[in-house]
């Protein structure tokens, strides 16, 4: 059922102190809640609720809200909840007007919301980051228009998947998926499959590689008998099941060198993706193609690329998406090297790092080199936004992970917009109070000069 109205008060609300009356208007997120367009949000949301039917749901400000602060201070789904109860500001950023002493909703609420809403209705969040930007005139339109694009690696909240830790971890999750629908195995391997993968760890790890494969191999033979013997005992195989004895039996077939492998038995669709980075050569998870504004650094797309698809074949999506996020055609577009043989065929002027740039001009040439400004800005979005381990399930996690880490870091920045006009406008307001002061002081004398009588000192 929709969210009911937040107009509706109490009468104990006469005796309560309203929050314009206790805070500081002067915050940042004071000024930002009253500047942000919420009932864009409240449109945009609309058909993601039943009309008539169910109790009503929590107020859409007050998730989106939620969001917004949880991927631009970098917390969890549980501490961003907890920190709304402490703090009034982000109270009264999420739209309430009295202090709120207990928790608005629990934190699962916020993972069944996300699933219910999507990612591509959440780009609304980045979307609106970017429109206030421009109301503010914190950017302009005509930067909009030439921005910088580059991938990234969002890994996923999986452990480094070595052979020893699949075949274990398939060897347990089928015993205990065997022990729930009651089937009696003939034997259930978690004591010697547990020895054999603590043995194949510390061969690796001393380089004793002929040790280390055959512990392996007696993982993939309990694995097998597990696997046969469910198969002949079970009397229905339910869908769970199925799902989980696949996964486990492609787990049992693949190899080394094998291509297209299964690195994590409750997230299939992890990838495998080398990067060319030196302190970590390989990453799991999925790839990311993100854009940024060439001169400010505001992020106007944040796009999941499914698999490991090559970046020149991510550019013609990216772009798509930049101008329906900021809503300004786009004129140029600044990539690395990576991008060479790319298909995208739309209006854009494409520019490759490197090359030649005599034909170029002196503010030309210095957009190009602003493509590498991108790269700080990856950092920041995984140290501090919640990019860098993806804890969301699947891959519509994966996507609504990487819009609303964008979205917090485009919020941080007009927050820190906000606190340095703040500044800055008590900076005047000082200098002015000073230069009247001095004035004052420096007035011409209207007595007499006493500049040829003598000093008296008193003693």
């Amino acid at each position: 059922m929709k969210p009911r109205s937040n107009s509706r008060q109490s009468q104990m609300d006469l005796f309560r102190s309203h929050f314009d009356q206790i805070l500081n208007l002067d915050h940042p997120l004071v000024i930002l809640a009253d500047k942000f367009d919420w009932e864009r949000f409240d449109v945009a949301f609309a058909d993601c609720y039943c009309p008539d039917f169910g109790a009503p749901g929590k107020s859409i400000r007050l998730m989106v809200g939620l969001h917004y602060l949880k991927h631009a201070f970098n917390e969890s789904d549980e501490s961003v909840v907890e920190r709304w109860v402490e703090n009034p500001y982000w109270q009264r950023f999420c739209g309430f007007e009295y202090m709120q002493h207990d928790p608005p909703l629990h934190p699962t609420a916020l993972v069944k919301w996300r699933q219910r809403v999507g990612a591509d209705r959440l780009a609304e969040l980045l979307s609106e980051t970017i429109d206030l930007a421009v109301r503010e005139k914190h950017v302009r339109k005509a930067e909009l228009r030439q921005i910088n694009v580059d991938t990234t690696v969002q890994e996923k909240n999986i452990t480094h998947p070595t052979d020893s830790k699949l075949l274990y971890r398939a060897i347990i999750a089928l015993g205990r998926a065997a022990r729930q629908r009651g089937i009696r195995l003939r034997q259930s391997y978690v004591r010697v499959a547990k020895r054999a993968a603590v043995k194949a760890g510390r061969y690796a790890h001393a380089k004793q590689f002929k040790r280390m494969r055959r512990e392996l191999r007696k993982l993939r033979t309990f694995l097998g008998r597990m696997l046969r013997d469910i198969g002949r005992k079970a009397a229905t195989i339910d869908n769970g099941l199925e799902m989980l004895l696949a996964r486990a039996t492609r787990i049992h077939q693949q190899r080394r060198t094998d291509k297209d492998k299964l690195y994590s038995l409750h997230e299939p669709e992890v990838c495998c993706i080398s990067k060319g980075k030196a302190h970590k050569r390989y990453e799991f998870g999925q790839k990311v193609s993100l854009a940024t504004t060439n001169r400010g650094n505001w992020f106007v797309a944040a796009r999941l690329c499914q698999g490991n698809p090559y970046d020149g074949h991510t550019l013609a999506d990216t772009l798509a998406s930049a101008e329906h996020n900021s809503g300004v055609k786009l004129t140029d577009a600044f990539v690395d090297k990576g991008y060479r043989g790319h298909d995208y065929a739309g209006e854009a002027k494409v520019h490759i790092a490197g090359g030649s740039n005599s034909r170029l001009s002196r503010s030309q040439r210095k957009r190009k080199r602003r493509r590498s400004a991108i790269e700080p800005k990856i950092g920041h979005l995984k140290s501090d936004h919640r990019m860098r381990r993806c804890f969301l399930k699947g891959l519509a996690g994966d996507a609504t992970n990487a819009v609303l880490s964008a979205a917090g870091a485009n919020l941080l920045k007009l927050l820190r917009r906000l606190f340095l006009a703040l500044i800055f406008s008590v900076t005047d307001a000082v200098a002015q109070a000073l230069s009247a002061a001095y004035a004052l002081f420096d007035r011409p004398s209207t007595t007499r000069s006493c500049q040829n009588e003598p000093i008296i000192i008193a003693c």
